[in-house]
Parts: structure tokens; C-alpha cells; sequence
């Protein structure tokens, strides 16, 4: 007898999520799983008004805000990741993300003067975190955090919390690419860099892992024989440089995956590697060129599909 199989689908964080409970489970567990996410969506919001970060921004350079309690942890741990990319992953990228953002929609390359005045309000070390008073406040005005590349992980690890609080034994959630796989082994699949959405080149089998694959390829424009994509190194004002096409990590929290796949996507292989040693994290790094290159632990879990 089959598995009974319970799917949540909602629109949060600009994207697409689902989770998929296998077995005799009440439907009001999915629905918390989805309302948590959206109470996080309302908390991370970039372009939300009365959101936290909406409100930090907006206070930026003027006065501290009082923050949730999620939304001061995601930061401190932000702060944390991008003191060890070495600013490679860098959540005050807020004005410099927006104005790529609008050029990769317009395909037309930023002006020079605009990249430059962006990463003039770039700085880890103007987000003032004050854990007594619960405020977070940004030193200068025009500064904006965009928690866009560590909030899905959060709330897919929020979700992990409630499913093992119901005792839930098998289940998947997929929040727009942040996956965790909970119980029974199962098979994730690796997207195909610049095929449409949902054709993966590979699997990976994994079992109460967290799952993301982040990439050059997903967004971006060609101009005068070069591609421009949405990865951006706040460190330099462009599109990241690394040599890598896409990075998937596998490990056992998905904000630390969602945090440091960009930072690696930034940084490179070489530069990558002892992050990920350091935090027991599998990867797999696809180069510029098409090569594909597997750590140790995922040698055997790995299964390119047939052309």
C-alpha cells in the first residue's frame, strides 16, 4: 500500500514553495508549515511596507528599529557569513542589488558613476546590532539590507522544526530550490544550467539533508559577446568573476547552504573549499566550461542522467 502524500503549495519570498508530507498526516501541520513561512515572508521583505527590513532601511543613517527576534537572529548570522566569505556574501548589498536587478530586466549595463556610489553604501560593519534592545540599525543613509540569498534557508529550517515537532517521518520541502529532504532517501534533482526550469542534468541521493543549487545562469543578459548575470560581487560592483556555472550544496542546514552558495558562487571553487570543510558541507562545482567537479562524500550519490 502506497504512502498517503499531503502538498502545500504557496507563493512567499518571490518564488514558488511547496511541502510534501508522506503518510497519515493532519493537513493542519502543512498549513502551519505555510503559515510560518508567511509570517517570515511579512518579517524579511525587501518591498513590503512595515516589514523589518523595509523599516530598517528606511530608518538607515536616522535611527536604531526594533526588530523581531527572527529577524535579529537572521542578521547576526548573516554578519557571521559574510565575515567568512570575506564580504563575498554581504546582505547591506541592498542598493546594489536593486540597481543590477533593474539592468538585468532592461539589459543594459549600469552606469559607472551608480555602480561606484552603490558600493559606497556597502558595509558589514554599519549594520549595529544591539541584542539588549533587539534593534538593528544601519550608520548611513541610502543603505538597504536584502535578506534575498538567506531567508528561504531560514524558513525551510522553520519548517524542518515543525515537521520533526509533529513527529513527521517522511517529507520534502522545496522552498523556490532550498530543499530538505526529511526521512526516506530521496532523489534531488541538479537544475541543467540554462535549460528551462525543472530539467535537472543530474540527481543526488540524499537523506534528512538540506539540498541548494545556486548559479550564474539563472538570470542575466548577453552584451557585446559577454554575459552579465544576476550573481554580484558587492566587493567589486560586478557580476561575480569566479569561474563557476553553478554550485550545488548539500549539508544539514539550509540557511547555511543558502548563505554560502552565494558566497562561493563569488568567491570560486579554490576560495570555496575550506568554508565548506570547515562546515561539513558536500558540493558539487560546475565551471564555466562545463566541468564537473564532486567532493568526496557525494562520489557515490551523485548520477548524471543520459543524454
Amino acid at each position: 500500500m502506497r504512502d498517503k502524500v499531503l502538498q502545500k503549495i504557496f507563493p512567499a519570498f518571490g518564488t514558488v514553495n511547496m511541502v510534501t508530507l508522506y503518510g497519515n498526516f493532519d493537513p493542519d501541520i502543512a498549513e502551519e508549515v505555510k503559515e510560518r513561512a508567511l509570517q517570515l515572508h511579512r518579517r524579511f521583505s525587501f518591498f513590503e511596507p512595515g516589514s523589518d527590513i523595509f523599516r530598517i532601511n528606511q530608518q538607515a543613517g536616522i535611527k536604531p528599529v526594533a526588530v523581531h527576534q527572527d529577524t535579529f537572529f537572521v542578521l547576526f548570522r548573516a554578519l557571521a557569513y559574510g565575515k567568512e566569505t570575506q564580504g563575498a556574501f554581504d546582505i547591506t548589498s541592498g542598493p546594489m542589488d536593486r540597481l543590477w536587478r533593474n539592468s538585468i530586466r532592461s539589459a543594459k549595463i549600469p552606469l559607472k558613476s551608480d555602480i561606484i556610489e552603490c558600493r559606497r553604501l556597502i558595509g558589514l560593519s554599519d549594520l549595529i546590532l544591539d541584542k539588549a534592545a533587539g534593534t538593528a540599525f544601519l550608520r548611513r543613509k541610502g543603505q538597504q539590507i536584502d535578506l534575498g540569498g538567506i531567508a528561504k534557508g531560514y524558513a525551510a529550517d522553520e519548517a524542518l522544526r515543525i515537521l520533526k515537532k509533529y513527529k513527521v517521518c517522511n517529507a520534502l520541502v522545496n522552498f523556490g530550490g532550498t530543499v530538505i529532504a526529511i526521512g526516506r532517501e530521496q532523489r534531488i534533482g541538479v537544475q541543467s544550467p540554462y535549460q528551462k526550469n525543472g530539467e535537472p542534468m543530474a540527481d543526488i541521493v540524499v537523506q534528512n539533508k538540506a539540498v541548494i543549487t545556486s548559479g550564474t545562469y539563472e538570470r542575466g543578459f548577453f552584451l557585446d559577446g559577454r554575459r552579465y548575470h544576476h550573481i554580484i560581487d558587492p566587493r567589486t560592483g560586478w557580476p561575480a568573476d569566479s569561474g563557476l556555472l553553478s554550485l550545488t550544496l548539500v549539508g544539514d542546514g539550509a540557511m547555511a547552504l543558502d548563505a554560502l552558495a552565494t558566497g562561493i558562487c563569488v568567491l570560486g571553487e579554490k576560495s570555496g573549499l575550506p568554508l565548506l570543510e570547515k562546515h561539513g558541507i558536500e558540493a558539487v562545482f560546475i565551471s564555466s566550461s562545463g566541468e564537473i567537479k564532486i567532493t568526496c562524500g557525494l562520489q557515490e550519490k551523485f548520477f548524471l542522467k543520459s543524454k
